[in-house]
């Protein structure tokens, strides 16, 4: 409850603001312990930011690192009616590929039953593909048997489900089962029998025979146990759609082959690499506002709501900053020292700026990627004995962004610790001027108080002397 003040009430005096200018000036060292939590704070911020764009930097280099991310290619056809195909870092050439049959696998139907979930087949058992299936009172309807077939799975290859034609007849639902690739085969036999020992039929119809998928690449006979391809060209993915055009009916047939051709896929690369002068440049240029903006009293003012705001100079000749700044440009200028005859970024486009900042020359990159896109590859992933500039700038900022040894957790620790020795301290002295101020209100009021009585005896005084006058 806030102690009742009178302020020159009786005195004629401001007290409260005699009080109040008394302890604005007790208060400057918690104002000052404020101000230097609000700085620390703010460049525990502007590390949170500069960590923020090392990352991205990373990302960018991460995808140029390894061989694989940068001898990325792509697959061209000349007609897309019979395949199509992918390139995950295949080898550049070009190949023939021929369809010639489609991939397919096995299916058989069951004959069509009124219901899926009664009672209908007894008791006994059902072979899939040579595993018994045994069939009871838990199990003996359409759905039930559906149930022990996909739980033998793993050991059939075969799984079941249940089609409902829609027409509400006698034989609207009936059980289909599927081959899991197209060299399953599998037979289906039943012994089942009612209550009184009868045998009850489980007819079934194969509606679809396995097959393989059959292609030639370059003449060679290829086959597939689906309709997508893997590992027949080290790195390219087939897609069959139909069987390739013949050309001449034969027999045997001549079919029109499908030209792919894996090319480098220089666009891709050449994006990655203006991400990284993108993100490179970013740091820069962060860096170099810290030395644009004046501190002067914004670096004691609280940036809560301006999270997006550039706050690098708070770090403005950090030595920590500097250090980062300098390893990043010495990847930038050091020859690589494969053996390809690429070992420095400017050789490629990639120039620097006065600012640290980087120039990406996009006329000199095309000519290296379509000229030399394997010295490139060497360049910047290096060529297996020695690191490329990505790679090296991968090991580097990998160390800098790490979450438990890199640099904004080395200095989050740091400073927070500081932060929480501050917020002790203004948390105290606080305390201390709450107890300064109510000491100086309640001096002061007591002062009122008496002053208060004084003015009353005065003039209970001056009213008496002049009684006494007026009775002379």
């Amino acid at each position: 409850m806030a102690e009742i003040t009178f302020s020159g009430l009786a005195s004629g005096i401001a007290t409260d603001d005699i009080v109040e200018k008394l302890m604005a000036l007790e208060r400057r060292p918690v104002d000052r312990l404020e101000k230097e939590k609000t700085y620390e704070t703010n460049r525990l911020k502007a590390y949170g930011q500069l960590n923020l764009l090392l990352n991205e930097l990373r990302e960018a280099v991460a995808a140029m690192n390894l061989t694989s991310e940068v001898r990325t290619t792509k697959a061209a056809l000349n007609s897309t009616d019979a395949l199509t195909a992918t390139s995950n870092s295949a080898q550049t050439g070009s190949y023939n590929v021929v369809v010639t049959q489609l991939a397919q696998v096995q299916k058989t139907v069951t004959d069509g039953y009124s219901s899926s979930t009664d009672s209908l087949f007894g008791s006994g058992s059902i072979s899939v593909n040579g595993t018994q299936i045994a069939i009871d009172s838990t199990n003996n309807s359409l759905s039930g048997i559906m149930s022990a077939i996909n739980a033998e799975f793993a050991t059939t290859g075969v799984s079941a489900t249940i089609i409902n034609d829609g027409t509400g007849g006698v034989t609207a639902f009936r059980l289909v089962l599927t081959g899991k690739d197209a060299s399953t085969n599998f037979n289906v036999t039943d012994n089942l029998v009612d209550g009184s020992g009868n045998p009850i039929a489980f007819n079934t119809t194969n509606t679809q025979t396995a097959q393989q998928a059959k292609i030639q690449v370059d003449g060679i006979d290829v086959v597939g146990n689906s309709n997508t391809i893997t590992g027949v060209i080290a790195g390219v993915t087939l897609n069959l759609s139909n069987t390739s055009p013949i050309a001449e009916p034969g027999p045997p047939p001549v079919y029109t082959p499908t030209r792919m051709d894996i090319t480098a896929d220089t666009d891709a690369l050449k994006e990655k690499i203006s991400t990284f002068v993108s993100s490179y440049n970013k740091i820069m240029e962060w860096i170099g506002e810290g030395y644009q903006e004046d501190l002067g009293a914004d670096a004691e003012s609280d940036t809560s709501d301006t999270e997006e705001e550039s706050l690098s100079f708070y770090l403005r000749g950090d030595a920590t900053v500097n250090s980062i700044k300098r390893s990043l440009q010495n990847i930038l200028t050091e020859a690589v020292g494969t053996n390809g005859s690429l070992q420095i970024l400017s050789q490629i486009g990639i120039s620097t700026n006065k600012d640290g900042t980087l120039n990406l020359n996009s006329s000199k990159l095309d000519t290296a990627l379509a000229d030399n896109f394997d010295d490139i590859t060497k360049l910047l992933a290096g060529d297996g004995m020695v690191k490329g500039v990505m790679e090296k700038f991968n090991t580097r900022l990998l160390d800098i962004t790490s979450a438990t040894t890199g640099m904004y957790a080395d200095q989050k620790d740091r400073y927070e610790s500081r932060i929480d020795r501050l917020d002790a301290q203004i948390e105290q002295k606080t305390f201390m001027l709450e107890k300064r101020e109510a000491m100086l209100l309640a001096r002061f009021n007591a002062m009122e108080l008496l002053v208060s009585n004084l003015n009353s005896q005065s003039s209970y005084i001056t009213q008496f002397t002049n009684m006494l006058n007026k009775e002379k």
